[in-house]
């Protein structure tokens, strides 16, 4: 049976929003009233059923006596029923389709194609989703989310979340190759509406650009494509409503700038008595020798892979949008992946690319390095790994090591000036 609970679920997931559970005597907090009123830029007044009220009318439904517990025999007060919720829920749909009408009616309306490779996100850079879509245009909530002013098309992941809002966990399957699950909660997907667009991004000229989490400040991870040899498989689940069904996951290929074409700003020289100016990785794809897997020095053998480089500048991307200056190793120090100098401390910095099978070994490669270099340098050591670890105590053994563990994915939770959390909680 649906409770009260289930439906603030489906409201928050609707909206992007921190999901929300009811307090005692299965009361719903007032800001979750609040959250949703802000989404849709309504007026926040009043109690409880005045703000139920608002949403209620602002999607042009009347409020009925059974949508709160005034009328009831334990005289419940401004208590909002199951009922009332599932009004709320019918008018943030109704709001949302007519939001989505409005923006859809609006595509590249006063948009100048010259402009149109103006894309100023730095991979691995963070920013608010409010922001990205005040800047950009596009609907705000959802996991795909066409922008109106620009011919990109943002995708957002977050992996912890997929199967309880009935998706199948988007995941990289080799170092250029991500599975991202279509839209639909329940019933089978169809290469309608927002996956066609994924489907049909290259014919429509637009760009797909990943971010992750979902809400809040996200990370930009880079733009993707559609493989046009395998673009999508169908594959068995679980729908929101427990009940099995078909589901697309497309198949996006990571798109590659040279060097030359990197979006990195001209670094200048810095005065730091341990590095010189960024040298930028070439991120082109290189074939290594079966003879180098047993002859090369294993760390130079990382650094030749494709995923090593993304991951590296993507270090330095991060560290350029908080205003901060990234360095490479000069001739005469240890030959660190990358440093910069934080509010109280340099900080150093050891990127290892990760499978699932050679993640441990990374690991402990990449863990002893930078502690060597943290000491030589009296700096702060981070590792950086290409992805999110398999093993989950890895975060906890480099936190007792004195190491700061990163991934991409999780860069916007961190300040690289002072490699503090910048919200509560830690990584999962």
């Amino acid at each position: 049976m649906e409770t009260k609970n289930d439906v603030m679920a489906e409201i928050c997931n609707l909206l992007s929003l921190e999901e929300y559970k009811t307090t005692v005597g299965s009361s719903v907090p007032r800001r979750f009233y609040s959250d949703v009123l802000d989404f849709f830029n309504l007026p926040d007044e009043g109690d409880a059923t005045h703000a139920a009220k608002s949403i209620i009318s602002a999607a042009g439904l009347d409020w009925k006596a059974e949508y709160d517990s005034s009328d009831s025999a334990s005289g419940g007060g401004g208590t909002v029923t199951l009922a009332g919720l599932r009004a709320i829920r019918q008018s943030v749909v109704m709001l949302l389709d007519e939001q989505e009408a409005e923006s859809s009616s609006n595509v590249f309306e006063g948009f100048d194609p010259a402009h149109e490779s103006e894309w100023t996100l730095l991979k691995g850079q963070p920013i608010r989703r409010k922001m990205l879509h005040d800047r950009y245009g596009g609907v705000r909530q959802g996991g795909i989310a066409p922008s109106n002013r620009t011919k990109n098309i943002f995708l957002f992941t977050e992996i912890n979340s997929n199967k309880q809002h009935g998706y199948e966990a988007d995941h990289w399957i080799d170092d250029e190759t991500f599975l991202y699950c279509g839209e639909g909660q329940a019933g089978n997907q169809s290469l309608t509406r927002y996956n066609y667009s994924i489907l049909n991004h290259k014919n429509e000229g637009r760009s797909l650009r990943l971010f992750s989490p979902v809400s809040g400040e996200v990370t930009y991870l880079g733009e993707l494509e559609i493989d046009d040899d395998h673009p999508y498989e169908w594959i068995k689940g679980f729908g929101r409503d427990g009940l099995l069904r078909e589901v697309v996951m497309f198949r996006l290929k990571r798109v590659i700038r040279s060097a030359e074409n990197s979006n990195i700003s001209e670094i200048s020289n810095t005065n730091f008595t341990f590095g010189s100016q960024y040298r930028l990785a070439d991120e082109l794809p290189r074939n290594v020798a079966q003879a180098e897997l047993f002859t090369t020095d294993p760390n130079l053998l990382d650094r030749a892979l494709q995923i090593h480089s993304l991951t590296q500048n993507m270090v330095a991307q991060w560290v350029l949008s908080h205003d901060l200056v990234p360095v490479s190793p000069s001739e005469e120090t240890c030959d660190f992946d990358i440093a910069w100098k934080g509010t109280a401390n340099p900080i150093v910095c050891e990127v290892k690319s990760i499978s699932d099978s050679n993640e441990r070994h990374q690991f402990r490669l990449g863990l002893g390095q930078v502690l060597e270099y943290a000491f030589h340098l009296e700096a702060l050591p981070v590792l950086v790994v290409s992805r999110k670890p398999i093993a989950s105590n890895l975060h906890k053994i480099a936190k007792n090591s004195g190491v700061l563990l990163l991934w991409p994915e999780i860069f916007s939770n961190y300040d690289p000036a002072t490699l503090q959390l910048i919200e509560e909680g830690a990584p999962n």
